[in-house]
């Protein structure tokens, strides 16, 4: 069977979603809903930009699969999603058709896919091609009507950091980076790189930040954007403390001071995502609050997936 295929651009922003969404939905009804900022995530890229197309048999008249190839040059890594319209028939063929793209990028990368946990007939056509399961995501969430305890007797002094002041970006930067430098896959960045994508975010995605300290010293971070915002949800993207600082209680002052900041603004709900391997208690830390798991996506890797 041929397909018929082309690239997608910001103009499909609709069609990206109603495939997106009805792939999700069909897995896990709990699944959070792809909106425009998200959509247009993975249609100009994580890093550098985006190899995408849009797939569908000749007998359809409508897209039926999207596939978002994600280049990032400095780790040479791919991230690849494919979503697929449930009763369709062009999952098989978009994969083959995602790799071959891979290669002619760059055969040398590492590529990683991602698959929802309940989405079997996925995962065995992976395995069938010699990827095997490298790690497992959490999604998790809380209500934000019901009574929180948020401390008020935070062990460290935070305070939301301008984007725009370089010394507060490249101090953002060094906490960012010492606090992820264990965590798997963690690769570390330039400043001038990582700036450049948190200044996107920004733009793009509202990201904000915050910066938790010590005695004058910058030991911890948070950031969270806009990136579920159309479902009335707050949403954390990152949260890190210097391995220097672990178990002073600085993480969970940053976690209720994100619960008391998406409260206050009248966001009913509060998402993370945690990597269900992660040994610093991150998984303790997020349900001690009230946060439980209702999605897992898994990640696959085959390291010859060129040959």
């Amino acid at each position: 069977m041929e397909l018929i295929s082309r690239p997608a651009t910001e103009a499909d922003i609709e069609i990206v979603k109603r495939i997106g969404n009805a792939n999700l939905q069909s897995f896990n009804p709990r699944e959070k809903s792809i909106g425009d900022l998200e959509a247009r995530e993975f249609l100009r890229g994580f890093f550098d930009p985006a190899i995408t197309r849009l797939v569908r048999t000749p007998r359809s008249e409508n897209w039926e699969s999207f596939i978002t190839l994600n280049p990032d040059r400095s780790r040479k890594r791919f991230y690849l999603d494919i979503y697929t319209i449930p009763g369709a028939t062009t999952l098989e063929l978009s994969l083959t058709m995602a790799l071959n793209l891979a290669k002619e990028f760059d055969p040398s990368f590492q590529l990683w896919l991602g698959a929802q946990s309940n989405d079997h007939f996925y995962k065995s056509l992976l395995e069938s091609r010699g990827f095997g399961l490298i790690r497992k995501y959490w999604t998790l969430e809380m209500d934000l009507d019901q009574t929180v305890s948020v401390s008020l007797n935070s062990p460290g002094t935070i305070r939301e950091i301008d984007i725009k002041v370089e010394a507060e970006l490249q101090s953002f930067h060094s906490v960012h980076q010492d606090s992820f430098s264990k965590h798997f896959g963690f690769m570390p960045r330039s400043y001038e790189e990582w700036s450049r994508f948190v200044r996107q975010d920004s733009e793009e995605l509202g990201l904000r930040a915050w910066l938790i300290s010590l005695n004058g010293e910058d030991v911890g971070f948070l950031d969270c954007n806009d990136e579920l915002k159309h479902e009335n949800c707050g949403y954390v993207a990152g949260l890190g403390v210097r391995l220097a600082h672990h178990g002073k209680g600085l993480g969970e002052a940053l976690l209720r001071h994100a619960i008391q900041i998406h409260t206050e603004i009248g966001r009913k709900k509060l998402c993370l995502n945690v990597d269900a391997g992660n040994e610093s208690g991150a998984l303790r830390l997020y349900e001690k609050v009230g946060l439980k798991p209702f999605s897992e996506w898994h990640q696959y890797e085959n390291p010859d997936w060129s040959r």
